[in-house]
């Protein structure tokens, strides 16, 4: 399982959103941040590591805008002892 985090332009949550919940990520935080000429949102979710290159193509396509640094994208190994990418569940 992969642990993913996504920074991505805030004014396309809601299409990658959509578009992951279709590929069968159902549990994703999002945390938006604004600031006079920056906005962005970052996403955290969990997803397989046979899925990887498909989200990284889905976040590439929709989560942003079309310019170099309109994302990052981290990918960390999750040893199976989270249940949960919200911490309170």
């Amino acid at each position: 399982m992969k642990r993913i985090t996504a920074y991505v332009n805030t004014t396309r949550i809601h299409w990658l959103v959509e578009e992951l919940q279709t590929k069968g990520i159902n549990e994703i935080m999002v945390s938006e941040f604004f600031r006079p000429n920056s906005q962005i949102s970052k996403f955290e979710f969990f997803c397989e590591e046979k899925d990887l290159k498909e989200v990284e193509k889905i976040v590439h396509k929709i989560g942003t805008c079309g310019n170099p640094a309109d994302h990052l994208i981290e990918v960390k190994e999750d040893e199976g002892k989270t249940k949960s990418i919200f911490p309170f569940v």
